[in-house]
């Protein structure tokens, strides 16, 4: 009896032992081909520095991210040249990533779902490569500076729903700040008092940010980023099939070192 009870308690401990087998259907949630294009979110960027642009592209469906399967595909094409992409895993998450030299000039990058005769189709424009005229190196938290680039870019060319499509940022990263890293947006410096106009030059605002407790100030690495927004997602098949939702954003920046202090 004590052989047996040993036994059923050995066999016990096996079952245990042994995985929790997922479902047929969470398998075919990570995966494109198991969703109606109705059923998907994109998370498209493209995003340029002083020395790459990398153009990314997530799908979600039903339960998260899900990988291209059954013949779903994604092209990338930037500035008109198809550019190949590779599917990175980072956990859960899945990206399809373009990553090429930043090109000079004004850029537009499109990004297309295809599935059949299907097709849903993503553009962005990202603004040309510029260098800072103005910057600061040192600033007292309290003070505000100007910032300004060359070139500047013509407001009336990036229209938006409520003002200009093209807005500037600056994204700040140093050990003093909350979280280590905060983006603030630049106003115009001339810019109605109250209200955070676009134009140039622009004003670095410190007093916008959130610092450490007792926190005296540090060195910060700030990225001037010039943000646009994507077009609305169109579908051109003939079924006119396209995503439930999701966005495409992108930036270009230049960054610059700057010393907070008191």
């Amino acid at each position: 009896m004590q052989h047996a009870r040993w036994c059923l308690a050995g066999l016990f401990l096996l079952l245990l032992s042994v995985p929790a087998c997922s479902s047929d259907s969470d398998d075919d949630d990570k995966f494109s081909e198991s969703h109606q294009l109705s059923e998907l979110n994109a998370s498209y960027g493209a995003f340029a520095d002083e020395g790459r642009l990398r153009v990314y592209a997530a799908l979600l469906g039903r339960k998260g991210f899900v990988r291209l399967r059954g013949g779903d595909t994604i092209e990338i094409d930037i500035g008109g040249q198809r550019t190949p992409s590779t599917e990175r895993l980072l956990g859960d998450k899945v990206h399809y990533i373009a990553d090429v030299p930043a090109p000079p000039g004004e850029t537009e990058v499109t990004i297309t779902f295809v599935r059949g005769l299907e097709r849903v189709v993503g553009k962005i424009r990202i603004y040309s490569a510029f260098t800072l005229t103005k910057a600061p190196s040192t600033l007292k938290i309290g003070e505000s500076a100007e910032i300004d680039i060359d070139p500047r870019p013509d407001l009336s060319k990036w229209p938006g729903f409520f003002g200009p499509g093209l807005i500037a940022k600056a994204e700040l990263i140093g050990s003093c700040l909350e979280t280590g890293s905060q983006q603030i947006e630049l106003c115009a410096v001339d810019g109605e008092p109250g209200k955070c106009t676009q134009g140039y030059p622009l004003k670095l605002d410190p007093g916008k940010l959130i610092f450490t407790p007792g926190s005296k100030g540090c060195e910060v690495a700030v990225q001037v980023r010039l943000n646009s927004g994507g077009s609305p997602f169109e579908a051109t098949g003939p079924a006119k099939q396209s995503f439930k939702g999701g966005g495409f954003e992108g930036h270009r920046l230049r960054s610059f070192e700057l010393q907070l202090t008191q």
